[in-house]
């Protein structure tokens, strides 16, 4: 029997009697569902009903089981067993495709929400000169990685929710940064920041993408801000350019402020400073005796336009001389203002750090 073609026999001549589907199951008196099985070849009537159909289309029995007009008779029975034992089979081999599919489909449904944990992958690092090998955590089964500047993406066909909690885990091995009300996360060992990750939707896949920053990403924010405000770092920002030492005057104030400071010169900037205040008594035109009032070192931060000193160790300092905890100086044209003058008993006017 060739495919569908008694369907498309008792279909067109259907048609010709100008017949819907409900039409004629109404005259058989069977359901157009009936109609429609026997039109789509997955199914057949019985041998009574045969001969209402054919007597409905104006045509034979053999006719409509030969699929075509002016046939030979033949042996009904024969022949719908025959028809019936195709139909049968291929319905069959539907039903076990549909399982099969079905198998599949359960299959991949549960792998994909498996979690498989995530492998650390050596990736190459080459953006503004730098050029490293860094080590990045990614969704095991992850495939087909692309770079982009500073972004990094690999493809999974894994659920979208395990693949960002497996991220999450390997988030977690790093050092949380905090800046620009923000959460990132640093790697120590190869320096470097992961500023954001995105799993997306894709039609097949799921597309992975991490955005890398060589270093310390809140560290380097800050030292571009620090030194866009205070006019470069790791300087000596003095009350006085040099000392000149003239007739004209008694006592001289010298103020030193050194920001970057660091006692065991390590070449990483840390936000700790030194300030060294001495007061000058001239003894003749070329000598001077040197007080010190106060040498100490501490952190620092810069909030705004203000620059706050945090005392963490004083060396030495005078007795008449009270030293806060904290000194706060405003930053204006990338001079230091001390705000609270604790020296005014040697200097009563502003304190200006150039």
């Amino acid at each position: 029997m060739e495919k569908n073609k008694i369907g498309d026999y008792i279909k067109r001549k259907r048609k010709e009697k100008g017949y819907s589907q409900q039409e004629l199951g109404k005259l058989l008196f069977v359901t157009d569902k009936a109609v429609s099985k026997w039109e789509r070849n997955i199914g057949l009537p019985d041998v009574a009903i045969l001969t209402k159909l054919a007597k409905a289309l104006d045509t034979t029995v053999s006719n409509i089981l030969n699929g075509e007009d002016n046939t030979k008779d033949i042996d009904i029975d024969d022949k719908l067993k025959e028809l019936k034992k195709e139909i049968n089979s291929k319905n069959r081999m539907k039903i076990i495709g549909i399982i099969i599919l079905s198998l599949l489909v359960i299959i991949i449904v549960i792998t994909n929400n498996i979690s498989y944990g995530y492998r650390i992958k050596q990736v190459h690092y080459n953006h503004a000169g730098i050029k490293k090998d860094i080590n990045v955590g990614i969704p095991k089964t992850s495939f087909m990685m692309k770079y982009n500047d500073k972004s990094y993406s690999f493809k999974n066909f894994r659920n979208k929710s395990v693949l960002e909690n497996e991220i999450k885990k390997y988030l977690k091995t790093l050092k949380y940064l905090s800046c620009n009300d923000t959460i990132y996360y640093y790697n120590e060992t190869d320096d470097f920041s992961i500023t954001a990750y995105s799993v997306d939707n894709y039609i097949l896949y799921k597309n992975i993408t991490y955005t890398i920053a060589n270093g310390d990403y809140c560290n380097s924010n800050k030292l571009n801000e620090y030194s866009e405000k205070l006019g470069g770092l790791k300087r000596f920002h003095s009350m006085n350019d040099k000392y000149s030492f003239y007739d004209s005057w008694n006592n001289l104030l010298s103020v030193l402020f050194q920001d970057g400071y660091s006692d065991d010169n390590n070449s990483i900037y840390e936000f700790k400073a030194k300030l060294k205040i001495q007061y000058l008594t001239r003894i003749d035109s070329e000598r001077a005796n040197y007080k010190i009032l106060e040498e100490s070192i501490g952190d620092y931060e810069i909030k705004d336009d203000k620059l706050y000193y945090y005392r963490t160790k004083i060396i030495d300092k005078s007795d008449d001389v009270n030293i806060p905890e904290v000194s706060v100086f405003k930053i204006e044209d990338q001079k230091l203002l001390l705000i609270d003058n604790y020296l005014e008993k040697y200097y009563d006017k502003q304190i200006v750090l150039k």
